[in-house]
């Protein structure tokens, strides 16, 4: 109460942050699915594989997409290669990413999908994310007929939040997933509590029908 009353007032605060850096090693998942020809150019589907604390609901939906697209393209002789990239170093400005875009030549790629955070929460609100419109229009169809509440649109052109930023910054197509959640960040983002399995299921089924057009 008394620090509404304070900003209410317009008061002025201080805050200390006691920080200490603390050396550590990350690392990436990187899986290539070879196609029949390699002469196309790659698919790549990514997703981060850290954040803070337990992160259940955070990442999830991701990771699980993920696997499952992994799975499905393995069993199958694809046209071209996919190439599925799971990232470390999400809170530190997306660090994996930048270390796989500058240790691997996919800058040419057909595109990327991104599978970014909270999109399997419970109660999350899709966001939906994409370089050009033909990708907008993809996604948009295979989320309808997946059973996907219509997402939120982040803006044609407007750069793009996670993962998926780094891509737009580069010049990439891209096609990316988000989501809220009521537990972002927070210790008590854990199952079974803020995960939505039908959710993570109809978005798993969409994503693919995305990858099978693009690959």
């Amino acid at each position: 109460a008394w620090l509404r009353d304070a900003a209410s007032r317009g008061g002025r605060a201080r805050v200390t942050a006691d920080v200490r850096f603390v050396e550590a090693l990350g690392s990436n998942v990187v899986c290539r699915v070879p196609g029949s020809d390699p002469s196309l150019e790659p698919l790549v589907v990514m997703t981060p594989k850290s954040a803070w604390w337990v992160c259940t609901a955070e990442r999830g939906g991701g990771i699980a997409v993920w696997l499952w697209l992994l799975r499905h393209h393995a069993k199958k002789k694809p046209p071209r290669d996919i190439l599925f990239v799971s990232t470390s170093g999400h809170e530190l400005g997306h660090l994996g990413l930048d270390h796989f875009l500058a240790a691997h030549s996919v800058r040419r790629a057909r595109a990327w999908i991104h599978l970014g955070a909270n999109f399997g929460a419970a109660g999350s609100k899709t966001r939906l994310q994409a370089s050009d419109a033909s990708l907008f229009e993809l996604a948009r169809s295979a989320l309808a007929s997946a059973g996907v509440v219509r997402p939120v649109e982040t803006p044609l052109g407007q750069r793009a939040v996670g993962e998926a930023r780094n891509i737009h910054d580069i010049g990439g197509r891209y096609v990316s997933f988000l989501g809220s959640n009521a537990w972002f960040h927070h210790p008590d983002d854990r199952y079974p509590a803020t995960v939505d399995l039908g959710r993570i299921r109809r978005m798993a089924e969409a994503v693919l029908a995305i990858s099978n057009c693009l690959v």
